[in-house]
This record gives C-alpha cells, sequence and structure tokens, in this order.
C-alpha cells in the first residue's frame, strides 16, 4: 500500500483527521507488514521501535500517554503499552 502524498492540500487534509484509518498496536504486536504510518499515538505510557522513512528511527523509545510523533514510519513495534498508528 502506497501512502498519500501530503503536500497536495486534500491530502493533507485527510492524513490529518486519520481518514485512511488506524491499527492500535500493543505489547508484543507491530504493525500490518507494508504499510506505512503518518501519526504515532500513544494511548497509554508506551515503548515503541519504529523505523522512519526519512530522519531519525525512534528505538525503544519511551513514550507518555497522550504523546503523538509526525512522520512517514514503517516497521512499527511495541515493547509494553498500546498505541494507535494512523495509515499514511
Amino acid at each position: 500500500m502506497g501512502y498519500s502524498n501530503i503536500t497536495n492540500p486534500v491530502n493533507y487534509q485527510l492524513a490529518s483527521f486519520g481518514q485512511s484509518g488506524f491499527r492500535k498496536i500493543s505489547t508484543g504486536q507491530t504493525g500490518t507488514s507494508g504499510e506505512q504510518y503518518r501519526v504515532i499515538y500513544a494511548l497509554e505510557n508506551a515503548t515503541i521501535s519504529a523505523t522512519a522513512v526519512n530522519g531519525d528511527s525512534p528505538s525503544a523509545q519511551a513514550i507518555l500517554a497522550g504523546t503523538s510523533i509526525y512522520g512517514l514510519f514503517t516497521a512499527v513495534s511495541v515493547s509494553s503499552g498500546s498505541i494507535l498508528a494512523y495509515i499514511a
């Protein structure tokens, strides 16, 4: 599955409101193979790892409940807690 180019205002609006859907990923789970994610949102305190398409990739990164991380990510995994990974 490809991702939307968010330089188009319509695609940006769709992505920013999560209209491509999300995956709930909990302790010991990973994202769906082949999917890319635009936002990682912590439902509770969590520790995650993800591969960023550009920039730094969080590895065993602790994030507090309610925190959002923006970017374009693949290979998202959760070692503790639970997150919502919004599909790009």
